[in-house]
């Protein structure tokens, strides 16, 4: 039925109909559009000096460097935060492939970090008493060095995150701040600025 009201449309009508070439030109502005925006961003990245994080290289070279953990100074009364931060930035620095965790032995670098501030606090409470709604915050920094001479390679400076977590167990928030957080630290592991 469709076909056969488009093939009735008439000579007035226009050989796409009319509709065709308006959609043409807005499929002709978009593509301008992107491309203009392509050609800007590759002038801001090749001529200013602005490059995506994502094609950084980073602190640690091309990511082949082996990279370890040197420790965590943990002031806190939590005992598990150490394992929560070591797993999230061995996960983080895996993911993004800046280099070769290795659990033990000489690595090119080792990293320490230092917990700065750490806060749970239950928001909410349910009928039964229940927490179910904890505010979490942390502060760190982390420092890099270079595992055959023990000097300092890279500060971060502390890093600060904080959010609201609708979980009944204060690990799973104190868990997302840290990975959050940790996130945030490596980010700044691959800026040169």
């Amino acid at each position: 039925m469709a076909a056969a009201s488009f093939m009735n449309l008439g000579p007035s009508a226009g050989r796409n109909g009319g509709h065709l070439s308006r959609m043409t030109r807005r499929v002709v502005r978009a593509v301008t559009a992107v491309a203009l925006f392509a050609v800007l961003l590759a002038t801001l990245s090749g001529c200013a000096g602005y490059r995506l994080t994502t094609e950084d290289t980073g602190i640690f070279g091309d990511g082949t460097k082996t990279i370890k953990i040197k420790g965590v100074d943990n002031p806190t009364m939590y005992p598990w935060l150490p394992y929560l931060l070591r797993s999230a930035l061995r996960d983080e620095v895996g993911a993004r492939s800046l280099g070769v965790w290795k659990d033990d032995g000489r690595a090119d670098y080792e990293i320490k970090l230092r917990v700065r501030h750490f806060r749970l606090r239950g928001d909410v409470r349910d009928s039964d008493d229940n927490t179910q709604l904890y505010t979490a915050s942390m502060s760190a920094e982390a420092t890099v060095y270079d595992g055959a001479t023990n000097a300092v390679v890279w500060e971060s400076k502390v890093v600060s995150y904080s959010n609201s977590y609708d979980t009944y167990n204060e690990q799973d928030a104190a868990e997302e701040v840290g990975t959050e957080l940790v996130r945030r630290l490596v980010d700044r592991m691959r800026q040169h600025f």
